[in-house]
């Protein structure tokens, strides 16, 4: 089955490079609300039966602009959101690996090898994040397998996503671009 997926387009803490996770949730700035619909029109003719977003403004929003004013049904499901990065959300990388001294390496590039059970600060754990997405990849298979799907999340999920149905792994995801994975 493929799957089609997007990130979110941009938002104030992306350009302030702020650790967003899921605590802070706030809406698309006007250049978020651009990519989301030059995206919109370059997916327009492409038709999707469904498509499933994260329920965090950012994503959310992103989706209603690419379903058109509800030309497609969107399903909200918390398996999307981004990784929990507990207290350290509304901090900067900067800030959150001068709080995380003790940890090998720096945080952020800690995180991008997806292969960890550490909790950072109260969040979830890489592995916590792939049991959820794998469930709810699993859940749609079984249920949507005719269906043409698209998946509105966050540059995490689509990571996890690389690496779990890509074998890769992949530093940047840029905002509002859309991804093919077989899964």
């Amino acid at each position: 089955m493929k799957i089609f997926m997007v990130r979110h387009g941009q938002t104030n803490s992306n350009v302030a490079k702020i650790i967003m996770g899921q605590r802070v949730d706030e809406p698309l700035n006007d250049e978020g609300r651009s990519q989301a619909q030059k995206l919109s029109a370059s997916l327009r003719g492409v038709p999707f039966d469904v498509i499933f977003s994260s329920p965090l403004k950012r994503a959310a929003e992103t989706a209603a602009i690419i379903a058109d004013g509800g030309a497609t049904h969107i399903v909200l499901h918390d398996a999307l959101k981004e990784r929990d990065f507990g207290s350290l959300s509304g901090k900067s990388w900067d800030e959150a690996d001068a709080l995380t001294e003790s940890e090998p390496g720096d945080l952020k590039s800690v995180d991008r090898h997806l292969d960890y059970d550490y909790r950072p600060y109260g969040g979830e754990s890489a592995e916590d994040v792939k049991k959820r997405l794998q469930k709810f990849v699993s859940d749609i298979k079984t249920k949507y397998s005719d269906k043409r799907i698209l998946i509105v999340a966050h540059a995490g999920i689509l990571r996890f996503s690389h690496a779990l149905f890509h074998d890769t792994k992949v530093d940047h995801i840029r905002n509002a671009t859309i991804e093919e994975f077989d899964v």
